[in-house]
């Protein structure tokens, strides 16, 4: 039975993502024109398309049947967990942007909310795009494989920490091409330190679901649907309000991890491989 090497997905990952990026930022274009758009989406679904590839190259037929059992078996998930992955992450968020604008802060402009609204047609297109551009496209990697291999070694916070630096650092070409959302923070400023925070707390709330889940794949799939459609539905929004939305999403991860009452020292991961 064959073991994939945490180091050599990661670096595997890396190239593959940061080359094609590397290509779409030195062409000058924007991501959202031809043919950066290709790299850009391509390079972007570096985690799931290489995992795919050591599966195929690494994995028995037992293995790939759960691994594949992890990533679409809804019967993994407590029913707890639904409301935490579909309920629980978006109302956060937006308990974050009412309490901004009670506070005398700017509503955001939910400019795709309101395309969604006059043009209904467009939301299926809308939760194909959220559930490939993030998810699908990162999930089989980050969670399906490197959360488990790093777990065989070390605790589960230690795994936690260095899975979500590596996350936040996979994200930094992103804040060099023009078109995307990273681009437009620029490098080191507010919205920048935010959103490595945003990051940070979805990586230990990915965990949390992952290991309570029986090692459940869709779960973190869930978590980062949720946050990316409740994002996506705000922009463009203020720097406050972003702060607003960060804070309470780090109470919903505190609150969660105080009721799961999950051991983040332990030499050993809160599961069982299956």
């Amino acid at each position: 039975m064959k073991t994939i090497s945490p180091i050599k997905f990661t670096l595997a990952t890396f190239a593959f993502t940061w080359l094609l990026l590397a290509i779409a930022i030195l062409s000058g274009q924007s991501s959202k024109d031809f043919p950066a758009i290709l790299f850009y989406i391509i390079g972007g679904c570096g985690p799931s398309l290489v995992a795919l590839f050591f599966v195929w190259r690494n994995f028995n037929v037992e293995q790939r049947r759960e691994f594949w059992s992890r990533v679409f078996s809804p019967r993994r998930i407590q029913p707890i967990w639904w409301i935490v992955t579909l309920v629980a992450v978006p109302s956060a968020m937006l308990l974050g942007v009412w309490v901004n604008a009670l506070l005398g802060g700017t509503m955001p402009q939910m400019d795709y909310f309101n395309l969604l609204k006059s043009q209904p047609a467009e939301i299926p297109v809308f939760i194909i795009m959220m559930m490939i551009g993030g998810p699908l496209a990162e999930e089989l990697g980050w969670r399906g494989l490197l959360l488990d291999a790093f777990q065989k070694k070390w605790s589960v916070a230690v795994s936690t920490l260095v899975l979500f630096l590596l996350w936040w650092l996979w994200h930094l070409p992103l804040f060099f091409l023009p078109g995307t959302t990273q681009y437009a923070w620029g490098l080191f400023g507010n919205m920048f330190w935010l959103f490595a925070m945003n990051v940070f707390l979805l990586t230990i709330l990915m965990s949390l679901a992952h290991n309570s889940n029986n090692r459940s794949v869709l779960a973190a799939f869930l978590i980062h649907f949720s946050y990316n459609v409740t994002l996506s539905l705000l922009v463009p929004y203020s720097v406050q309000t972003f702060a607003f939305m960060t804070t309470f999403l780090a109470v919903l991860v505190v609150g969660t991890l105080t009721i799961q009452k999950l051991n983040f020292i332990k030499n050993q991961p809160a599961y069982s491989e299956g």
